[in-house]
C-alpha cells in the first residue's frame, strides 16, 4: 500500500506541474494564479464545517470492525473535497469538485461501504 501511496506523490504533483504549464499557452498567467487562490479559499471555507474528529470517528469504527455511518462518510467525502481544493493545479481541483456532485459522492460512499465490509470479510451491501 505504501508504494502506491509514493507513486501518487510522485506522479500526481508532476501531472499537475505539466498542465499548468500547457494552460500558460491558453491564458495569462495571473489568471492561472487567481483560479488557483480562489479554489484555495473556496476549499478553505468548505472545510470549515468539518474537523479532524471525522478521522477519529471512522478510525475508531474500523478498529471496531464496524463500517462508518453513510453520514459519516459523507462528511469525510465533503473534508476530502475540501482538501483537493486547497492543493493547487487543475487536476485536483477537478477532482474535488467531481466530489461535490451529490450522484458522485452517492456512488463513492457506495463503493467505501462495500470495501470496507469486503476487507472485513462482511458480503457487501445490495442496492
Amino acid at each position: 500500500m505504501w508504494w502506491i501511496l509514493s507513486l501518487l506523490l510522485l506522479i500526481v504533483p508532476s501531472l499537475e506541474i505539466w498542465v499548468l504549464m500547457q494552460l500558460t499557452y491558453l491564458m495569462p498567467l495571473s489568471t492561472i494564479f487567481l483560479q488557483c487562490i480562489v479554489t484555495l479559499a473556496a476549499g478553505v471555507w468548505l472545510m470549515q464545517g468539518e474537523n479532524f474528529s471525522l478521522w477519529t470517528l471512522v478510525e475508531s469504527e474500523l478498529r471496531n470492525r464496524r463500517v462508518p455511518a453513510e453520514e459519516v462518510l459523507a462528511d469525510l467525502l465533503l473534508w476530502v473535497g475540501g482538501v483537493l481544493l486547497v492543493v493547487p493545479g487543475f487536476l485536483t481541483d477537478a477532482l474535488g469538485l467531481v466530489i461535490f456532485v451529490p450522484a458522485v459522492r452517492q456512488e463513492s460512499i457506495r463503493w467505501l461501504r462495500n470495501s470496507m465490509l469486503k476487507t472485513m470479510g462482511r458480503p457487501p451491501l445490495e442496492s
